[in-house]
């Protein structure tokens, strides 16, 4: 059974990966090095777990994060893995995120999301908007509601609501 003491250092990992998301990056400067940012943090978390040392929901959750912010098919997929994990043990958020690495993952490989979690800034509009495609698929009725996905326009407001014109 996992421990109850989560790893402190992945929370910090995870709290500089969060703050780094606090704003738009808009020059190709900026977005190279959040990339470089994110890039460490993976190969930090990687470590982690080749040391048995993310073990927890939390960790779990936190390692997921931070491997959704990567830019290979691989990351999205380590992404799913682990907040399936998470989601397994309890954690509430991670059902989002099983969701949202799953539509990230299959988007990597060419294929469209399904849960309509994805989206793009458009910088000429200064507003986000839905990453196409997406896939028709049938859910089960509460499927989305159990997952804590919001719609596609409940999720435009609230990301376009964070921007700062």
């Amino acid at each position: 059974m996992p421990p109850e003491t989560d790893n402190l250092k992945l929370e910090e990992l995870f709290q500089d990966d969060q703050k780094d998301r606090e704003r738009v990056y808009e020059t190709s400067e900026e977005v190279s090095k959040l990339h470089e940012r994110d890039a460490s943090r993976r190969k930090r978390v990687t470590v982690m777990l080749e040391l048995g040392e993310v073990r927890t929901k939390n960790d779990l959750y936190h390692a997921a994060v931070i491997f959704q912010h990567g830019t290979k098919p691989v990351d999205f997929l380590n992404a799913h893995r682990l907040s399936t994990l998470a989601a397994i043990l309890g954690h509430r958020t991670a059902r989002w995120l099983l969701a949202a690495s799953l539509d990230r993952w299959l988007m990597a490989i060419e294929k469209g999301q399904v849960y309509g979690t994805q989206f793009e800034y458009n910088s000429t509009d200064r507003q986000y908007q839905l990453k196409l495609p997406v896939e028709e698929t049938v859910f089960v009725s509460f499927e989305k509601e159990m997952l804590g996905i919001p719609s596609v326009n409940e999720r435009l407001t609230q990301l376009n609501a964070q921007i700062r014109k």
